[in-house]
């Protein structure tokens, strides 16, 4: 990771917080302050571990750290559009009719949708797809039950929990989507296979010789679909908040920075102390929170 950017910041935080720079090496435990005055001045580099522990330790928002170019980016496209786009004035907005999609993730159901029916001004539905369809074959019946669900409607938001958010960002980026709510997102589908080839032994040019191996859990593994998510390429535009538990096993940090950085548009919210699955009365309140802050 290159530190041009994320070393000035973490010395901004570092002064914000009070601390020395003897400090803040001794919570990161590094051996000394000269590790912490590299990183500032951006000639070494902070491991995505170390960053994810700082976070936590300090209760950061990940935004607070990378966000820097996204808004750069942002303001440049805002320009952009104010050179091509004359103003207009906006219509009262009473009668527009407004959806939220909520896609489940893996053995979840479209019944949690009714969790988001705090959601003001919006019907709330839950889109449900076959758990026993691979990830491969669920594009189409996704998105002709997205184009249901969304049938009269002027304005659709998207919620997504785990591999949900893999199906939105991969199979809906074509359609009208306001802003997305992304619960422990499958950043990195590409990483979840080799997770799994790894766990069962299962070398890269086995699953070439085969194009499909069943796993002993029943998963599937399929040539074609790990050559195609192995390049990491969508064409995901829409804004987007992101929820990510500082203790998920299951979505690494790396992943996670991968994907903001290929997604400018995109927010991350760290929450401490939660794991992948958020389902505590704690958490539950933490989410709708942080939906209604959100919502625009």
């Amino acid at each position: 990771m290159a530190n041009m950017t994320i070393g000035p910041k973490i010395k901004k935080l570092r002064q914000q917080k009070g601390l020395t720079q003897e400090q803040l090496a001794e919570a990161l435990g590094y051996s000394g302050k000269s590790v912490i005055s590299h990183i500032e001045k951006g000639d070494a580099d902070m491991t995505y571990e170390k960053i994810l522990f700082l976070l936590r330790k300090f209760d950061l928002d990940a935004n607070s750290l990378f966000d820097g170019e996204i808004k750069k980016r942002k303001r440049k496209r805002r320009k952009a559009r104010a050179r091509k786009v004359q103003p207009e004035v906006e219509e009262a907005n009473e009668n527009i009719k407004r959806v939220a999609i909520y896609i489940h993730g893996l053995h979840g159901s479209a019944k949690e949708a009714d969790f988001y029916k705090f959601l003001k001004g919006y019907d709330v539905k839950g889109l449900e797809y076959s758990q026993e369809g691979k990830p491969w074959e669920l594009k189409e019946p996704i998105q002709n039950e997205f184009k249901k669900l969304t049938k009269g409607y002027d304005e659709v938001i998207v919620i997504a929990n785990s591999i949900g958010a893999f199906y939105a960002y991969e199979y809906l980026s074509s359609y009208k989507i306001k802003k997305a709510f992304f619960i422990s997102p499958i950043v990195s589908m590409f990483q979840q296979i080799v997770d799994l080839m790894a766990m069962y032994g299962i070398k890269d040019k086995e699953l070439e010789r085969k194009k499909f191996i069943t796993l002993e859990d029943g998963n599937v593994l399929s040539y074609d679909f790990y050559q195609h998510v192995s390049t990491d390429d969508d064409n995901w535009k829409v804004p987007t908040e992101i929820l990510y538990g500082a203790f998920d096993q299951m979505v690494y940090m790396g992943s996670m920075m991968e994907f903001l950085e290929n997604h400018p548009q995109a927010k991350l919210t760290v929450k401490s102390e939660s794991e992948h699955h958020f389902s505590s009365p704690e958490e539950m309140k933490f989410i709708k929170n942080w939906i209604n802050k959100n919502l625009d």
